[in-house]
């Protein structure tokens, strides 16, 4: 295995992975957040959690229908029911789903209903399940288990990728270590971006074991890089049927986008300055190109007629979008500036 080159490893020419789930994009879009219930209980538990987090912000509602537990004797979920409730919930509040599966035979219950599948931590490496999930080309939801180390987390991924299918998003829940419970692994979040081109987000439900803490790890994964959340919501966590402690009800939720919403937004604006950075190196390109064609030519660099025609444009276009039009032309005369100023070294040269 050491010598094989995976697709999941990072090299110098590699391009960010964008996984798409419906109209949220992970490792593009800033910091979305998957919300819902650990189990889908019932059509109103279910209903009243997608309107509260849809309406709070979150991009993807999820909801468990088959049963993941440790024990034989909890609350099993209720299968194709449970799917079928969540795709409508889903589609009544505008939101992509996702939900896991267990088995193989799982898949075609979900195939035409859940945007997203998930795979369990005690099934990441269930190589059968991640071959079958590989071949469907759905985005998948893949949670790292509480003994795997990071190498073999990557490897998990590998198997689904091996399948042609690299729509997969790593997610962080928590390893095992000398406490009670998970502790997330906060490091590992910068440690897979380091190493992989695909977007990592935190689940900091089962790592905290108390909705009191879901909070403060929710910041810290922010604050590290993570590409989202996946956030356990409960409109009564007290009567939920599975893991009850790790459930924030409703007002916790929104109390948890209000705090993470600064950076949020903030995350936005960098986003679009690094595209309007981008945008103007295109620019820059093409006015090179114009360059050349002028010194073969022999035109002017400079022709007034036509950077005016242009500001005009641009003052035009400015007014469109209710913009200060004196700010925008005052900019373009900067970009316009550096054209010449680059189309002229190069004739130099």
């Amino acid at each position: 295995m050491g010598t094989t080159m995976r697709r999941t490893e990072r090299t110098e020419s590699t391009i960010d992975t964008v996984v798409s789930v419906g109209e949220v994009r992970f490792g593009l879009d800033p910091f979305p957040i998957i919300a819902g219930p650990c189990a889908v209980e019932s059509e109103e538990q279910l209903m009243e959690t997608a309107q509260a987090v849809a309406a709070a912000g979150a991009g993807i509602l999820r909801g468990g229908t088959v049963a993941s537990s440790s024990s034989p004797y909890g609350f099993a979920g209720l299968g194709g029911a449970g799917v079928a409730l969540l795709a409508q919930a889903g589609h009544e509040v505008g939101l992509p789903v996702v939900t896991q599966v267990n088995e193989p035979r799982d898949i075609e219950v979900v195939m035409d209903q859940i945007d997203m599948i998930e795979i369990a931590s005690a099934d990441m490496q269930n190589f059968e399940l991640l071959r079958a999930v590989g071949s469907t080309q759905k985005p998948i939801l893949l949670k790292r288990a509480q003994s795997a180390t990071i190498d073999e987390w990557l490897w998990a991924a590998e198997y689904i990728l091996a399948e042609g299918n690299d729509q997969v998003v790593m997610c962080e829940r928590g390893i095992r270590t000398f406490g009670d419970g998970p502790t997330l692994d906060i490091t590992s979040v910068p440690a897979i971006r380091e190493r992989c081109h695909l977007p990592v987000i935190v689940f900091p439900s089962h790592a905290a074991g108390d909705r009191s803490r879901v909070k403060a790890l929710s910041l810290a994964a922010q604050g590290v890089g993570a590409n989202g959340l996946v956030v356990e919501v409960h409109p009564r966590p007290a009567e939920a049927a599975t893991n009850p402690d790790q459930q924030i009800d409703i007002p916790m939720f929104i109390e948890l986008i209000s705090s993470l919403g600064v950076n949020r937004m903030r995350m936005g604006v960098d986003q679009v300055d690094r595209e309007v950075v981008r945008l103007l190196a295109r620019r820059r390109d093409l006015a090179r190109s114009i360059g050349k064609l002028k010194t073969e030519r022999g035109l002017p660099i400079r022709v007034p007629e036509r950077e005016a025609e242009l500001l005009d444009d641009i003052r035009a276009e400015a007014k469109l979008y209710g913009m200060d039009d004196t700010y925008i032309v005052a900019l373009f005369e900067l970009v316009l500036e550096q054209s010449r100023r680059i189309q002229e070294q190069d004739r130099s040269e």
